[in-house]
């Protein structure tokens, strides 16, 4: 491969793997607000003495909504991380290719 398709390879892996970042920070702190969400509404059912109660119902029906949602979060989060994986091994490989091209189209033999 060339050198001018290496290195154009890198910047392309490199931004991929930059937004990839950016959407696992973005996922995990959706879920962490998701998380205090849920501890609220845990400690909201609790200060309720009727377990029976219509608004206990409520309050334990949006806790189960965010935690599905929470699930789906971790599955987006699995995902991303699988992907900025394959793409950190392919930026190694571009690296590697670009390294390869410097030494050989910078390399000389003497003699003869």
């Amino acid at each position: 491969m060339g050198f001018l398709v290496s290195f154009t390879r890198k910047m392309y892996l490199t931004n991929y793997i930059n937004k990839l970042e950016s959407k696992i920070n973005e996922r995990t702190s959706m879920k962490l607000e998701m998380t205090d969400q849920i501890s609220r509404l845990v400690s909201e059912i609790n200060d309720f003495g009727d377990a029976n109660s219509p608004a206990v119902k409520k309050l334990e029906a949006r806790k189960a909504e965010i935690e599905a949602l929470e699930k789906k979060i971790d599955i987006e989060i699995e995902k991303y991380q699988t992907q900025l994986q394959a793409a950190n091994t392919e930026l190694q490989s571009a690296d590697q290719s670009l390294q390869q091209g410097v030494q050989r189209s910078f390399s000389y033999n003497f003699g003869g």
